[in-house]
């Protein structure tokens, strides 16, 4: 999934194997979208939400899976691709972005853990300062929406840092739909990691509910 990298000076590409194992409870990218073939626990202890080992038809997309445009931005270019080795999916971005997308429900307590791995080719190359809504760019991002028992409705987003964004840092800019706060978490970021494969995992409880207020978000 990659939604802004719009390219400010330089394209942002990424290359990403996204093996989601041990998902969360309701990953997807908007609300929009029929929800057709939605991935269920099969009682396996890991589930694999994404796996781009064998290429995804494009045109149309199988059944279950969106690909989210946006209004006046030219959607990113998908494509599939062995990148060292590994079978994967490229999104490449220049001056563009769009989200690819699929709908689960699956229990954060019983699938606490995310994984996957993700390859960055270009770094956003901006003087923009990415902590504000008008430097909200960055070459990658997984958008999860989670659902609770009651209902309510939580999301987030976990990105690749750009220059002043590292690893474990937490930004929060005001929803374009709610005008709360919205949270966005830090898994990879900087320019001396990007051109190598990063295989990352994250506990999605301990996202849930980031210092500060991610209970009260509702987006």
């Amino acid at each position: 999934m990659n939604r802004a990298s719009r390219g400010q000076g330089s394209p942002a590409c990424i290359v990403g194997v996204f093996v989601l194992c041990l998902a969360a409870a309701a990953l997807s990218a908007c609300s929009g979208g029929r929800r057709l073939n939605v991935l269920v626990s099969d009682g396996s202890p890991s589930i694999v939400v994404m796996d781009f080992r064998q290429p995804l038809a494009l045109g149309p997309l199988p059944d279950g899976w969106h690909h989210r445009t946006f209004f006046r931005t030219d959607p990113m270019q998908i494509s599939f691709v062995s990148k060292e080795g590994r079978p994967s999916i490229r999104l490449a971005t220049h001056n563009s972005g769009s989200m690819l997308y699929r709908f689960t429900d699956l229990s954060v307590d019983q699938y606490p853990m995310l994984g996957w791995d993700w390859f960055v080719e270009l770094p956003i190359a901006s003087s923009a300062d990415e902590t504000t809504k008008a430097g909200d760019d960055h070459p990658a991002r997984l958008y999860l929406k989670f659902r609770s028992a009651s209902g309510e409705t939580h999301a987030m987003e976990i990105i690749w840092g750009n220059r002043k964004l590292r690893a474990g840092d937490w930004k929060y800019l005001e929803s374009f739909w709610s005008g709360r706060r919205f949270p966005h978490y830090v898994a990879r970021g900087g320019d001396e990691n990007a051109g190598r494969w990063h295989d990352e995992s994250v506990d999605l409880r301990a996202l849930y509910r980031p210092p500060g207020s991610f209970d009260a978000l509702d987006v």
